[in-house]
């Protein structure tokens, strides 16, 4: 042992044995905090969007709706019978169609946002 030197704990000699010799960028508050304010944000994007369309444009509202129940239609009759009404049912009357709607919103963002992160890369 040197003089000035501190011997690696066991941990570190294992990590770099493993070849994992970098330290963790995602310990601590600070990545979570990232990660949940972005997904919090999106949720509040799309939130916001939603209430945009219906104030100034309510028929691209208009238009989803009656696409998203003949797709729900759809798939409830293509099922066979008990589960094609009960799919129908759950997707239309228990509250999920406006969580589709919420959900649909934030995966178009979500592509937005990642088309915009690989074009900013590649310049």
């Amino acid at each position: 042992m040197q003089l000035g030197k501190e011997e690696p704990s066991l941990d570190d000699r294992l990590a770099v044995m493993r070849g994992d010799d970098r330290i963790q960028p995602y310990a601590g508050l600070k990545h979570p905090a990232k990660v949940h304010g972005f997904r919090i944000g999106k949720a509040l994007l799309a939130w916001c969007l939603i209430v945009a369309a219906f104030y100034y444009r309510p028929d691209f509202i208009k238009v989803v709706l009656r696409a998203g129940t003949r797709g729900i239609e759809a798939i409830g009759d293509a099922l066979p019978y008990p589960w094609g009404d009960r799919i129908e049912i759950v997707l239309r009357e228990l509250g999920g169609f406006i969580w589709l709607q919420i959900t649909a919103f934030i995966i178009v963002i979500r592509l937005l946002f990642s088309g915009l992160a690989a074009m900013w890369r590649r310049r």
